[in-house]
């Protein structure tokens, strides 16, 4: 496997390394993209024909309006992406736990008119801070 085929440049922001996440199970699989720093996502369903081509059966692509990614103490967890504007009781929340209850990770939003996406709290490679320093803007 290239390591190309693990991230594609996002349609929104153009952020080099949106990551994909595969499935299989039988003749069937799924692919989703997903960019971690505005949210956009593209998600597919495929079908395996029996000489190894597949057919695209389903594919839906959302608009970002941020991602984020909470990790509580001890554990782990994926990236997540906003499709509609967050209410400010998600994004109160979100920041409460990164700030106030010791998880790790990040929260951004993407500026529909600025067209471009804003750190707000955290950071994406907390993970890797042994301080446990966060970040704001």
């Amino acid at each position: 496997m290239q390591l190309s085929e693990l991230h594609e440049k996002c349609h929104q922001c153009s952020f080099n390394y949106s990551r994909i996440d595969t499935e299989a199970w039988g003749r069937f699989s799924s692919r989703r993209i997903m960019c971690p720093i505005c949210g956009w996502t593209v998600y597919e369903e495929h079908r395996w024909e029996e000489d190894g081509t597949t057919k695209l059966m389903k594919r839906n692509e959302a608009q970002g309006f941020g991602a984020y990614r909470l990790i509580p103490p001890g554990g782990y967890t994926g990236y997540n992406a906003f499709h509609s504007e967050p209410t400010p009781e998600v994004l109160s929340h979100i920041k409460e736990l990164l700030l106030d209850k010791g998880w790790k990770g990040y929260l951004s939003l993407w500026d529909v008119k600025e067209r471009k996406a804003y750190l707000v709290q955290g950071h994406p490679l907390q993970k890797f801070d042994v301080n446990g320093n966060n970040g704001s803007k």
